[in-house]
């Protein structure tokens, strides 16, 4: 942003999204009807985190249709910080969720 680069195209952006947000959409309606049919949190929470990956796939889409609308090149470039920020924030819950929780592997993972 600084150095006001633009990006040649987001036009890939803008296609990976697209397949991305239409994947996930029909990825999370399966999960939760799966996990609500045999009552399981565990498959509820994987349709959360596709909910997190859907919000990402939306942001990217967000910046590179308007990067390729406007020629605003530091719509890419807050699009990229609003993306680091949301992963930063999935990956904090994640860890924050797992604190405390017995290692299920077979290795020595508390010595």
């Amino acid at each position: 942003m600084l150095q006001h680069h633009k990006p040649e195209t987001t036009l890939w952006g803008i296609v990976i999204s697209g397949v991305s947000i239409s994947f996930m959409w029909l990825l999370i309606r399966q999960k939760m009807k799966v996990g609500k049919a045999l009552s399981s949190p565990a498959i509820l929470a994987d349709a959360a985190c596709s909910r997190a990956c859907l919000y990402l796939s939306l942001v990217l889409m967000a910046a590179s249709v308007g990067y390729e609308l406007t020629g605003i090149g530091s719509l890419d470039a807050i699009g990229a910080l609003i993306i680091a920020y949301l992963s930063w924030k999935e990956g904090k819950e994640a860890f924050g969720k797992a604190a405390g929780l017995a290692c299920s592997c077979s290795c020595s993972c508390h010595d």
